[in-house]
């Protein structure tokens, strides 16, 4: 018997043609280069890339997706998406216990190729992976999940398209943001939200909220619980900006 069928389901599980728009991929950053190696090692079954926010995988995940994945492709960042919703916006609708296993058989079903976004765990990702069919995982720590392929995701190397790739990147940050990459780039090694708001001279809030903007377009990288650094290629190209 089916996942689907064996749920105890309230009403009648029906299930939508189309991928709710909330739920497709975002497209990949305009601008990506490089990876190359990375975008050839991901594979049919589950593939896991893991590696310090704010060095691309999600970028690296959604370039792949677009240029190489195929068929109907379902988004589920796991930091934010509520499993319910999900599939309440398909029409299905079953008990708590039973939602992920709703959840593994309409990906089955629906041969979705998955991208689970933001995972914090092996535990946490297992019951929701299909029996089979393509499922990307991004994490910022190693996962052990059985015969899946994993990709460390590292700080990419300068093959001098870095260069304009972070210009067009920083001219699309708002002025706060551009102010801070900025300044913090003469911080030699790790720093925290208190000194990055102490060198701008704003609040612990503020900063904090830009710093995560900066990790989300890759021009910084978080290292832990409120800590970052910048790689060393970035690192030179904002001390640049300081002067133009």
């Amino acid at each position: 018997m089916s996942d689907v069928l064996a749920a105890r389901a309230t009403g009648v599980i029906r299930g939508r043609n189309d991928v709710p728009p909330r739920f497709r991929p975002p497209a990949p950053p305009p601008h990506f280069v490089g990876r190359d190696a990375e975008l050839a090692s991901i594979r049919p079954g589950v593939t896991v890339l893991y590696g310090p926010g704010g060095v691309g995988k999600t970028a690296l995940a959604l370039k792949w997706l677009r240029d190489r994945g195929s068929g109907d492709q379902l988004y589920l960042d796991l930091a934010t998406h509520d499993l319910g919703r999900v599939l309440r916006a398909f029409g299905l609708s079953a008990d708590p216990a039973d939602e992920r296993a709703v959840f593994r058989s309409l990906v089955l079903r629906r041969q979705f190729t998955l991208l689970l976004d933001n995972a914090d765990s092996a535990e946490q990702v297992t019951p929701l992976l299909p029996p089979s069919g393509t499922v990307l995982v991004t994490s910022r720590v190693r996962l052990t999940l059985p015969q899946a392929h994993e990709i460390a995701v590292g700080s990419l190397t300068d093959d001098g398209r870095l260069g304009p790739l972070l210009d067009r990147s920083y001219v699309e940050l708002p002025e706060r943001q551009a102010r801070l990459y900025r300044l913090c780039a003469w911080e030699p090694d790790t720093f925290g939200v208190p000194v990055a708001a102490a060198i701008a001279g704003e609040s612990a809030c503020d900063v904090e909220d830009a710093l995560d903007d900066l990790v989300e377009k890759s021009l910084l990288t978080e290292v832990g619980d409120d800590a970052f650094r910048f790689h060393d290629l970035v690192r030179a190209h904002a001390r640049a900006k300081r002067y133009q």
